[in-house]
């Protein structure tokens, strides 16, 4: 049986999506991240050194990486239904946003979390305006305008 060991706040949403639509049967292990510095548990790290999650064991073996997760569960179980077939065009498309999706797409969303967090803080009164105009700049520049150009790009390139 396959085991999700998931850390809620975490890519494991994306890997429960795919054994659903696979139809396999899976056991989900929970995991909380400490209320105060939002790291894992140490019991995570017994499971892969790592503490990240997702990461799923599947007998001996133990994966980790969102990505390689859903390469694995597709290509073991996927049976061809949601990957086209090796080394066509469309399967050189598929792999591409499949990692489109961690590498290019995820970095300007995990800024865009850090900093409206970090403008969700408490601080001193006359630090508040420039942590703002620090957060607002890097925001405007490597998340919002940024992600919109680059997927407008990407989907220009591969879609047409």
């Amino acid at each position: 049986m396959i085991i999700v060991h998931h850390l809620n706040n975490s890519r494991s949403q994306r890997v429960l999506w795919l054994l659903e639509e696979l139809g396999l049967e899976y056991e989900v292990k929970r995991y909380e991240r400490d209320p105060k510095t939002m790291l894992a548990p140490a019991s995570l790290r017994q499971v892969h050194p790592l503490g990240k999650s997702p990461v799923i064991t599947d007998g001996d073996l133990v994966l980790a990486e969102s990505g390689a997760i859903v390469e694995y569960l597709v290509d073991r179980y996927g049976q061809g239904q949601l990957a086209p077939p090796p080394g066509t065009p469309e399967w050189l498309r598929y792999t591409y946003w499949l990692h489109y999706a961690e590498g290019s797409a995820m970095p300007p969303l995990l800024l865009k979390l850090v900093f409206d967090r970090l403008e969700q803080q408490p601080m001193l009164f006359l630090v508040r305006p420039i942590a703002r105009a620090i957060s607002g700049s890097v925001k405007l520049t490597h998340t919002e305008v940024a992600s919109k150009n680059r997927l407008e790009a990407e989907h220009r390139r591969f879609c047409n």
